[in-house]
């Protein structure tokens, strides 16, 4: 008899369980067809990949609504992503403007959900020109930060590529190599042995001047004239042979060098530009693996069976 109750209260209790949750599946069901809401459309210009329908619609950050279907837009270029949004928050979204949809990551999932954001500047005029008549209302989309980053990238490189970098460093190389030749040419020596003999002159001329002019005050001036080639003569052996002129020569060297590394410093930078165009290729396809397979983000793969080998070729 005991057995009996025990076995009946059983049957209760998993009869009553089972109706419960039944229920329970069939409230929150049906509590989506009573949600009041409003449909929105954003088209894309690029890939929603990892985006689904059931995503979340955040707007600026607080949760607004849900992605109902994802499919290719009439003219067949654009990819159209309608939405439902809740009655408050498309309030707010119907007095704004500047408001744009763009695609962002859920954290390192792959999945995607939509964030609706006040944007300034070129991220106004991001959006795609629509040929065809929208089904509901429409809320522009602008690049996602994925993008934008490709895209800086991509321009920083054509930039870089765009510069005569070769050119540049050949005329730079041929200036300083030519100074270099300037300052050690002989006739630079001569220019100052010229002046030398020019200097020797003066000096002997206002001795005559001196005798001539018998007590006239004009020693002074020609001594400033005497000092005055003797600093410009001091001036042009600063240049060749002393500290000076080595610092002269040792800066045209440096910019030679520096010239040098400039080239290889943009050789460096593209291949940093090729390594993370081929990283964002690496985490895409990772981010298809894991939406494939998401038990792969806690196990790896079974390793491969291996033959038994005992020498019999069994």
């Amino acid at each position: 008899m005991a057995t009996e109750a025990h076995k009946f209260q059983v049957g209760v209790f998993v009869i009553m369980t089972t109706i419960i949750a039944i229920a329970a599946a069939i409230w929150l069901g049906a509590s989506r067809f009573f949600e009041k809401t409003q449909h929105f459309a954003s088209y894309f210009s690029e890939s929603v990949q990892g985006l689904d329908p059931g995503a979340a619609v955040k707007y600026r950050g607080v949760p607004a609504g849900r992605v109902d279907s994802i499919g290719i837009a009439p003219d067949g270029e654009l990819i159209e992503v309608r939405m439902e949004i809740d009655t408050a928050a498309a309030k707010a979204l119907k007095r704004d403007p500047t408001l744009r949809a763009t695609l962002e990551l859920s954290g390192i999932t792959g999945l995607r959900y939509i964030e609706i954001d006040r944007h300034t500047g070129e991220a106004l005029n991001q959006a795609p020109a629509l040929v065809f008549e929208p089904p509901c209302e429409v809320i522009p989309s602008a690049r996602s930060s994925l993008k934008t980053i490709q895209s800086a990238l991509g321009d920083v490189y054509d930039r870089v590529m765009q510069l005569d970098l070769g050119g540049i460093s050949n005329d730079t190389r041929a200036t300083l190599q030519a100074a270099n030749q300037l300052l050690r040419d002989e006739r630079v020596d001569a220019i100052l042995t010229n002046f030398k003999a020019v200097s020797t002159s003066t000096s002997q001329l206002v001795k005559n001047l001196d005798a001539m002019t018998a007590g006239v005050k004009l020693a002074p001036a020609m001594e400033n004239a005497t000092q005055a080639t003797a600093e410009a003569r001091a001036l042009f052996t600063e240049l060749t042979t002393g500290p000076t002129g080595r610092q002269i020569v040792q800066t045209l060297e440096q910019l030679d060098r520096l010239a040098q590394n400039a080239q290889q410093v943009v050789a460096a930078l593209e291949y940093s530009i090729e390594r993370v165009n081929r990283t964002v290729g690496n985490l895409q396809t990772l981010t298809e693996e894991v939406r494939g397979q998401p038990s792969l983000l806690l196990f790896s793969a079974p390793p491969t069976p291996q033959l038994p080998t005992d020498g019999s070729g069994r």
